[in-house]
């Protein structure tokens, strides 16, 4: 399966994303970049999560670390609600 990339400057221009803020969520293991040909690129199933950090950042105002947190704490209560979900099945058993 081929995976489609997109180059993180034509997300800057659609978005009003700046480059430096991308590069920054990739230093910081929040999104993958993809070098090819010298030239920048992210994953499409990575879009929604830029998309989502960057209304937090322009929008909300948060900063890269705050943004780490909230991130943290999403993959957190994703967790808990499949535990969640599993507990249930079983006590349906």
């Amino acid at each position: 399966m081929e995976r489609t990339l997109i180059r993180i400057i034509d997300v800057c221009q659609s978005h009003k994303i700046e480059l430096q803020f991308i590069r920054n969520l990739s230093s910081n293991g929040l999104i993958e970049l993809v070098v090819q040909d010298e030239e920048e690129f992210v994953k499409e199933e990575e879009l929604k999560a830029l998309e989502q950090f960057a209304t937090w950042h322009y929008d909300l105002e948060i900063n890269l670390q705050g943004i780490e947190v909230a991130q943290h704490l999403l993959h957190k209560i994703e967790q808990m609600q499949a535990e969640i979900k599993l507990l249930r099945i079983e006590i349906r058993q």
